[in-house]
C-alpha cells in the first residue's frame, strides 16, 4: 500500500486484469470510439451533464430512468402532501 491509500477489502475477490483480458475483443464497446466520444464531450461548448457512452451504458441508464419515473409517479401524492396548508405555488 502506498502513502494516502486506504485499504478496502470489499473488492478483493475481483481480478480486474483477468476480467479485462477475458473480455478483450468480445465486448460491445470499442475503446478508440469511446475515447473519441469522451474527447468530443470534453471540447463541446455546452456538454450534457450526463451522457451514456456505449450500448450497455445506454441500456442501464434508460432502465434507471424508467425505474425512477415509476417511483416518482407512484409516490406523487405522498411527495406533494408536505406543503403547509394554504400554500399556493408561484405561477
Amino acid at each position: 500500500m502506498q502513502f494516502g491509500e486506504v485499504e478496502n477489502n470489499a473488492y478483493d475477490h475481483i481480478d480486474p486484469k483477468k476480467n479485462a483480458q477475458s473480455r478483450h475483443h468480445t465486448q460491445a464497446g470499442d475503446p478508440a470510439k469511446a475515447a473519441k466520444v469522451f474527447y468530443d464531450l470534453a471540447v463541446m461548448k455546452d456538454p450534457p451533464i450526463r451522457c451514456a457512452v456505449g450500448t450497455d451504458a445506454y441500456k442501464a441508464m434508460t432502465a434507471k430512468i424508467d425505474t425512477t419515473k415509476e417511483n416518482v409517479d407512484r409516490f406523487k401524492d405522498w411527495t406533494n402532501s408536505t406543503d403547509v396548508d394554504g400554500y399556493k405555488p408561484p405561477s
